[in-house]
């Protein structure tokens, strides 16, 4: 599964002679199967998605091409210039390759990495300088209670048209076109039972109503599965092996409302073609699973029809993750639940989805 093929070593690692090119390329596919099988969790044998493997091993490459440009190439790397690594990342002398700094976030996601780099080579060596996050407000803000409210109604909206009996000759024609291009058919294909199919698609809303209960982040939109609803309880297994940013199973409990969306969604796709061949929950129009692009895509368009405004705030798929949490600590006042319930590793990883509230700050300017 390596992305690196013997035929382009020359070009990918151009420091390396050629059978040191052979040895390393065979490091790197080993590396890749650990990363697989059991890289998230050696002892319990639990392996990151395969989706993030070609990004966790670009990250180590990054670092193995700094060492090499710094010191002699070799098809190891020691824990000496591991260490000088990390601290040249530190002090900024270590960048990406347009210049620019690494941002706090890249610098930890590096140095996590480097760290599954000497797991697999059966080495203990632990960074001794640690990179947390920046802080929430370079990154997503959340959505009043309210707008998510208008974001779940607007799901239900979404992309409806006309009823056919409702329409003249001539608009009928126009929405023809409309439905041909939403549908992927031919216009003289469309029929008047596509105006049902269309009106009555659950897809959208399945996804806003367990985003809103949930707070998914993009990564497991991409990778939700059907066989992980559970019907009778109204609830949503993530087993270990894909969950993200963890390394346990847990379970997701839905809504009354966003269980009926996804039980009507399961319903609709049963009979669609489309996933025939996929256990995958949700497909795009294309036929591939969500990504983040997609995701703030989509996103995008329920806020314009939701008649949304942003003032300033930056409102993307991560917002429905902070709303989650502004909210569960605005009642719960307890970061601990925070962190359960956006299943966070420590509670300053969940105080960085907790802002302000409109509310609280307009109660706030009558204090005085």
């Amino acid at each position: 599964m390596s992305s690196y093929s013997p035929d382009d070593s020359d070009e990918s690692f151009p420091q390396l002679n050629t059978r040191q090119q052979a040895i390393f390329e065979s490091i790197l596919e080993d590396f890749e199967e650990y990363l697989l099988s059991e890289g998230k969790n050696p002892r319990k044998g639990i392996g990151y998605a395969e989706g993030s493997i070609e990004t966790r091993v670009s990250r180590v490459l990054q670092v193995i091409q700094w060492i090499w440009n710094t010191d002699d190439p070799a098809t190891e790397i020691s824990p000496e210039q591991a260490d000088q690594a990390i601290e040249a990342l530190d002090t900024d002398d270590f960048r990406r390759r347009d210049g620019d700094r690494y941002t706090e976030g890249s610098k930890r996601k590096i140095s996590n990495a480097l760290v599954n780099w000497f797991r697999f080579h059966g080495s203990d060596w632990e960074p001794e300088i640690s990179f947390e996050d920046e802080p929430a407000e370079n990154g997503a803000d959340p959505f009043t209670k309210d707008e998510v409210k208008l974001l779940w109604e607007e799901s239900l909206k979404y992309k409806s048209i006309p009823k056919y009996n409702n329409l003249t000759p001539d608009e009928r024609d126009r929405w023809r076109r409309h439905l041909a291009q939403e549908l992927g058919k031919p216009k003289d294909e469309v029929r008047p039972a596509d105006w049902d199919k269309v009106n009555k698609n659950w897809k959208i809303p399945s996804i806003i109503a367990t985003e809103k209960a949930a707070g998914w982040r993009p990564a497991l939109v991409n990778r939700m599965r059907v066989h992980w609803y559970d019907a009778d309880g109204k609830k949503i297994i993530i087993p270990a092996e894909h969950a993200v940013k963890n390394d346990s199973e847990w379970t997701q409990y839905l809504s009354n409302e966003a269980a009926q969306a996804v039980e009507l969604w399961l319903e609709q796709r049963s009979n669609n073609s489309n996933y025939d061949d996929t256990d995958h929950m949700w497909l795009t129009r294309q036929g591939n699973p969500y990504e983040s692009s997609s995701l703030n895509y989509l996103l995008d368009n329920l806020i314009e029809e939701a008649g949304i405004n942003e003032r300033g705030r930056k409102l993307c798929w991560y917002s429905f993750r902070h709303s989650l949490g502004t909210y569960t600590f605005e009642d719960e006042k307890d970061l601990g639940m925070v962190a359960k319930v956006l299943r966070q590793n420590s509670t300053s990883s969940a105080a960085r989805y907790v802002h302000p509230t409109e509310e609280l700050q307009r109660s706030a300017a009558n204090i005085l």
